[in-house]
């Protein structure tokens, strides 16, 4: 897109993004989850904090959090929210302004990844990563599991709305995210399946305030290309499961939430995955699984 740059999602989103995605995935759930994995005492690395809407409970029950985010505006909320200052903020880039580590978990989530717009930026997140993690350190990766057949691109910016219904290889969408006597938000989004990207504008129409542009762009992968993406960094994946609940990772499953360990000394990485969920290696593949593509940034 045009002029879109690496903080025009946060800045653009930053007064609606917790009225917006509240409910897109289970907060009680996301938190007990990294929480665990980085117990009371660990470090925890939060990429695209945002508003601090999960690193701000996430602080209340590990050692030490970071989070790291393009958007001045988005820190500036969650500075707002996070009284007690619990969350140390660093205004930089994924990739390229990531904090000294190391850390005890670092996570990506919400399809955070699909944020940097192309394979050779996801990978080197995922390289970034893996040198700042603790040995046994784990990368935690939520996103949406494409569905090539439509359109692939996580529909209209990832509010969970129906994504439309695109077999082209290229395409475009618009669609009603919300409406009301005054006021109405329009999705409108075009698609590149060969390309893997998509990008979009929320288009927020009002009596009272004229009209607001709100830009998103992502580059989607499946969850087989973020496997390999981990190999080469020198991780493995160690969980695969449906959601925070750590429900079962299956061919019907619509999004993935993915633990990659840095190994220890002495650990055979040869095969790339030490699946405690039990999912198949062939389900991470995107022809093999469908997904209902609301779902996105």
């Amino acid at each position: 897109m045009r002029g879109f740059r690496s903080d025009s999602y946060g800045d653009a989103f930053a007064d609606v993004y917790d009225e917006w995605y509240a409910d897109v995935t289970d907060l009680d759930a996301t938190v007990a989850f990294v929480a665990a994995l980085a117990g009371p005492d660990g470090s925890v690395l939060e990429l695209g904090v945002g508003t601090g809407r999960l690193a701000v409970p996430i602080a209340a029950r590990a050692g030490r959090v970071v989070g790291v985010d393009t958007s001045r505006r988005m820190l500036e909320e969650l500075a707002r929210s996070d009284v007690d200052r619990t969350v140390t903020t660093v205004h930089g880039d994924m990739v390229d302004d990531l904090p000294d580590g190391p850390f005890d978990v670092v996570l990506a989530a919400y399809n955070t990844v699909f944020n940097l717009t192309s394979a050779e930026r996801q990978q080197a997140c995922f390289d970034q990563v893996a040198a700042r993690l603790a040995p046994g350190g784990r990368f935690v990766v939520e996103a949406f599991v494409p569905d090539t057949a439509d359109g692939g691109d996580g529909g209209d910016g990832g509010d969970g709305g129906d994504g439309g219904g695109s077999t082209s290889p290229r395409g475009s969408r618009v669609t009603v995210r919300s409406m009301s006597v005054d006021a109405v938000v329009l999705s409108a989004s075009v698609h590149d399946t060969a390309a893997q990207v998509a990008e979009g504008q929320f288009i927020e129409i009002s009596e009272a305030g004229g009209v607001r542009l709100r830009p998103w762009s992502i580059r989607w992968a499946d969850p087989a290309e973020l496997d390999a993406m981990a190999t080469k960094s020198g991780l493995v994946r160690s969980e695969r499961w449906a959601d925070y609940d750590r429900s079962p990772f299956d061919a019907s499953s619509a999004r993935h939430v993915t633990v990659y360990s840095l190994p220890t000394r002495g650990t055979d990485v040869a095969s790339g995955t030490v699946d405690a969920s039990g999912a198949a290696a062939g389900l991470g593949n995107a022809a093999q699984v469908r997904t209902s593509l609301g779902q996105s940034l």
